[in-house]
Parts: structure tokens; C-alpha cells; sequence
């Protein structure tokens, strides 16, 4: 039989404790690490209060407004891009990957993408998505510098610019445009439900339909662009396709949107050759496109036709 000593009985319950103590050190440690566990392990303990901006905060009323505007589109919670979220005053104290406080001015991440140039690749939003204002940059520079407080209210921020005036429109004739959108209705409704966030009109009061690759560039083909082309060509008013797959093959389904006023092929693998086809749409006023392939010829004709070329380094 195995008998063991006490000695040996000693060393494997000192063993085991030891094992024990590094695993609770450990788990610590990482606990530590996230931050948001440790705010949520202190509110269940009541040992702090909810982190939560209050309902008439500065906050609330002013800089939640932007970032929705902005950025939940890409940080919130059905997409966090980066584990990133910018949905809530919560969570913009546990900023994503880096775990940064984006509630502190200090080397403050954020506001220092929001200042770069659009075209820029680390610029947020990202360029073709609509930016902010320098008045909107102003008031998160003003929060920030007062703390980034979920408390303070407006009566806090005396400097602050005055909010927008709200302007309502009246007499919209509803029943006319639902008349015109109804020709396109159920093709609409198909390629939407078939490729979500990628379709959508203009405007509330408009019939007339803007394509915006952005959601899905990385799976958007020259096929997708097919159906949205064949089924929707004559109500396609902007088209941003920036960053897709799309290839010299899509320039015929292009030219098919004749009432296109503007259009983003920016890191596409569209050809010198074939841009210059684009200066055959009727109604393009803008075209963004790679700086690299713009030279002197393609600049003239495009100038003669009255199109703006918008050029972006890529890389």
C-alpha cells in the first residue's frame, strides 16, 4: 500500500493553498483590467452609484444628440465596431479595446479622430459619412474641459452656443409622394430586407433613393450592384460605393442611374480607363475618387462637364 508521509500530506495542502491564493491573485488582477466589471461589481454592492448622466444634464440634452448622429451607427450595441460604444454616457467611460475614459479631455482618443481631415483613414465618422460641425466639435470640447460630467446641466455651460432653432415644414403633400415612391415600392422593400442599411431615400419627403455601400463594402460586388442598378436606376440619386469590390464590369450599371448627382468610388477596383465614362452621366455633379488616379486629362474632362472631382489618398 501507498502510504504517504506527513510530511508529503504538508507539501500537497500547501500546494493546493498556493494554487488557490495565485488563482484568486490572478482573477484580481484581471478584474482590475475591465474596468466596467469593477463599476458594475461596486453599484451591486452599492459601494458606488450607478454610472448614469442625469436626465437634465448638459450631457443628455447636447452631446448624446451628436453622438448619435454620428457614431452609434458603428458604436452601439448591436455593432460596438472596435468594442467600441458611443450609445451612452455609461459607456463612454469604458471606451472599446483601450479601455480609455473618453469622458476625460486629457489625450482624449475621440476628439482627436473627430479633428482629423475627413479624407483622412483614421477620421471619424469616416470619410463619405456626414460629419459633424465645428460648433458640435466645440460643445464636446466644452464638456470635456468641465470634466465630461453626467450631472452638470445646461445652466452650467452659460458659453455654450444656443441650441438650433427647429424648423417645421408644413403642407407636405404626403399622399403625392407616396404616389411617386410607389412605382418602386416593392423592389425598395426586397433590397432592403435583402441587404439591410445599404438603401434608404433621400429624404422623408423625397421618392428618390440614396445607395450606400458602407455597411457591407467589404461584400459589395459587382453583382450587388446589379440588382440595386437594374431594379432602381431611375430613383438612384447618390451612390456611395467607396471601399467595395466593385470592378471596370460595374461601369455599365453605373451609367444606367442617369439622375446620379453624386458618387464614391474610392478604393474600388474601378480603372482609370473606365472612370472617364462617368463624365457621360447627365446629372453627376460630384465624384469622389483616388488622388492616384486623377492626372491632367481626367481632371480637363471632367472640369468641361461641370463635375467636381473630389480626390482621396488611399493608405
Amino acid at each position: 500500500m501507498n502510504f504517504k508521509t506527513p510530511e508529503q500530506k504538508l507539501s500537497a495542502k500547501s500546494y493546493f493553498w498556493l494554487v488557490a491564493l495565485l488563482s484568486l491573485i490572478w482573477l484580481y488582477l484581471y478584474i482590475q483590467s475591465k474596468p466596467a466589471w469593477v463599476q458594475s461589481i461596486k453599484e451591486q454592492l452599492g459601494l458606488s452609484p450607478v454610472l448614469v448622466a442625469k436626465q437634465d444634464s448638459f450631457y443628455n440634452s447636447r452631446i448624446d444628440p451628436i453622438m448619435e448622429k454620428y457614431c452609434a451607427a458603428c458604436h452601439d450595441d448591436n455593432k460596438a465596431k472596435g468594442q467600441l460604444r458611443l450609445d451612452s454616457f455609461r459607456q463612454l467611460t469604458f471606451s472599446g479595446k483601450s479601455g480609455a475614459d473618453l469622458t476625460l479631455a486629457e489625450n482624449n482618443l475621440l476628439l482627436e479622430r473627430m479633428k482629423l481631415p475627413a479624407t483622412d483613414r483614421m477620421a471619424m465618422p469616416p470619410f463619405g459619412r456626414e460629419r459633424h460641425t465645428e460648433d458640435e466639435l466645440a460643445l464636446i470640447e466644452l464638456w470635456l474641459s468641465k470634466g465630461g460630467s453626467g450631472n452638470l446641466t445646461e445652466d452650467d455651460f452659460p458659453e455654450a452656443p444656443a441650441k438650433a432653432k427647429v424648423i417645421k415644414f408644413y403642407d407636405i403633400d404626403w399622399q403625392k409622394i407616396e404616389e411617386k415612391r410607389l412605382a418602386y415600392k416593392k423592389q425598395v422593400a426586397e433590397l432592403q430586407t435583402q441587404y439591410p442599411h445599404v438603401l434608404h431615400y433621400q429624404a422623408r419627403t423625397s421618392h428618390l433613393l440614396v445607395l450606400d455601400a458602407f455597411a457591407m463594402k467589404n461584400h459589395f460586388d459587382d453583382q450587388m450592384l446589379t440588382h440595386f442598378s437594374q431594379a432602381l436606376a431611375p430613383v438612384l440619386i447618390e451612390a456611395n460605393l467607396a471601399n467595395s469590390q466593385i470592378s471596370d464590369a460595374a461601369i455599365e450599371q453605373v451609367l444606367a442611374m442617369k439622375n446620379l448627382t453624386k458618387l464614391q468610388i474610392q478604393g474600388t477596383h474601378i480603372s482609370q480607363s473606365k472612370i472617364s465614362q462617368l463624365a457621360k452621366l447627365p446629372a453627376l455633379k460630384t465624384l469622389v475618387l483616388d488622388e492616384a488616379l486623377v492626372d491632367e486629362n481626367l481632371a480637363m474632362l471632367f472640369s468641361q462637364q461641370a463635375i467636381e472631382l473630389i480626390k482621396v489618398k488611399q493608405g
